[in-house]
Formats: structure tokens, sequence, C-alpha cells
């Protein structure tokens, strides 16, 4: 605002026909009011020559940030390099907002829109095992294989345990241990000495089958009528002998079944 005091003020002079003193108190009210005003429009001048900044005025300022109508200018809040990592975590009228990391964001991209939880129970003999959460794998086994097929199937194979693997023997005839001098005591399973899985060995002796544990009364071939009590006494899988707890004759029938182990 104009230097309102150095512009020369308009009173009555002494010389002039007027009682000065009293006629000029009027203006000179009007002069001290006009200096209050020039004071308080310096000081908001100043204000407002402060606030410009750089672009020479404050309504230069005020354009870049606001358009003609006031709004806020998206362009220039896009152009201060607006970064969400300088926000907080916070609350907005009960809404609340969590900044994310990156590989978070992509770990959200990986989930299909209508995906669900879910958690595995597996029931065994003895117990029942729940995931929920983590990895659950499932390995192959010797009697059980995996396969996958795209893109969501997976089959579970029965297989045979190759330790398991071994051959059925029926309905042969033992040889004699000393096959020279028979005793029709002690047998083995073949003339190679064939050995057989433990537990395995079935004795038949004129049609009964001997027990490793308990007696049996077999018949005697010769006379009807007559049945003694017999069993096998003992047995060496490892070598395919075995022993019965009495002698037969040469007209007794005798036939064994027994399992082969191929491991």
């Amino acid at each position: 605002m104009p230097e309102i005091n150095l512009i020369p003020e308009v009173l009555y002079a002494a010389e002039q026909p007027y009682h000065f003193h009293y006629d000029n108190l009027p203006l000179k009210n009007i002069l001290d009011r006009i200096d209050l005003v020039n004071s308080q429009v310096d000081i908001n001048t100043n204000n407002l020559r402060g606030s410009s900044g750089t672009v020479g005025s404050l309504s230069n300022r005020l354009s870049v940030s606001l358009g003609n109508d006031g709004t806020l200018n998206t362009v220039a809040v896009d152009n201060s390099l607006h970064n969400i990592a300088k926000h907080v975590d916070g609350d907005d009228g009960g809404l609340t907002y969590v900044r994310m990391l990156e590989s978070e964001r992509d770990k959200l991209a990986l989930i299909d829109s209508d995906a669900n939880d879910i958690s595995v129970e597996v029931q065994t003999i003895s117990t029942t095992v729940l995931f929920s959460s983590g990895t659950v794998r499932f390995q192959p086994s010797d009697t059980v294989t995996l396969s996958v097929e795209a893109p969501d199937i997976v089959k579970i194979n029965s297989a045979f345990p190759s330790d398991a693997a071994h051959q059925h023997n029926y309905d042969l005839t033992p040889a004699h241990q000393v096959p020279a001098t028979p005793d029709y005591t002690n047998y083995k399973t073949t003339s190679l000495n064939t050995p057989f899985v433990t537990g395995s060995l079935r004795v038949h002796v004129n049609g009964v089958r001997l027990s490793s544990t308990g007696q049996v009364r077999v018949p005697d071939i010769a006379t009807a009528d007559t049945w003694t009590l017999t069993y096998v006494s003992s047995e060496t899988p490892a070598t395919g002998l075995f022993t019965l707890n009495r002698a037969l004759v040469a007209t007794d029938i005798i036939r064994i079944d027994f399992d082969q182990d191929f491991t």
C-alpha cells in the first residue's frame, strides 16, 4: 500500500481565517485512522509476499495445487512422488488399513479367487492326525506307489514289496537226508536242500497234516485200525532240513508244502 504518511496533510493553517485547532480535529482523526489501516495492510502484504515461496506470488503457488474451482489438482499430487512407504498403518472411520510388502502381494496373486482354507485329517489304526498348516507330504512305500496326472489327479497304486517275493511249493515228496541209508526220520525239502520260509513248512503223512507244537494221530497204511502219534520234532529253514519224532515205514506216504524266499 502507498506510504500515506508521505502525502502532505490538508489542514487549516494558522494564518487562515479559521480557528484551526478546533476545525482540524475531525481531519486529524481521519488521518490517524488512515495510518492504522496502512500499517495493517503493510503487515498483510508482508505475509502474502512471504507465502509466495519461489514462484513469484501466492496466486502462482496456489495454482500449482488447486484448480480454478478450488478442487485438489491430482496431477500435482502425483508429481509429488507420493510414496506408500512413507505412510503408517491406521484406522479411518472404523476401517483399518495396513501397508503391504511387494512379496506379500505376490503371494496373494497366487491364490485363486474362490480358494478356501483346507485341512487334511488322516486316521491311522491307533490315532487321528490333523494337518492344518504347512506342507503335507505323501511318499511311496514298499507296498504303495504314487503318481500325479495333470492337472489335479493323484493316484495311489498298490505294489508288491520286493522283500515279500517268494514261491509256493505244493505236494512235493521230501528227500532223505542220507539217501543211501534212509532212516525215514530225517528229511530235507529237496535233494538240493532248498531253504524254506520260517513257519511255511507243512508236512502230511498218510493224508494227515503234522504239527510242530503238538502230536497228532496218523493212520497206518497196512493196518487201518492202527494210529500212531506223530509230529515234526525239529526243522531248520535255512538248510531245508526237518525231523519227525518217529521213523516211518517205506509204505507210508509223506508229502510236504513250503514257501521259498527269493530275496
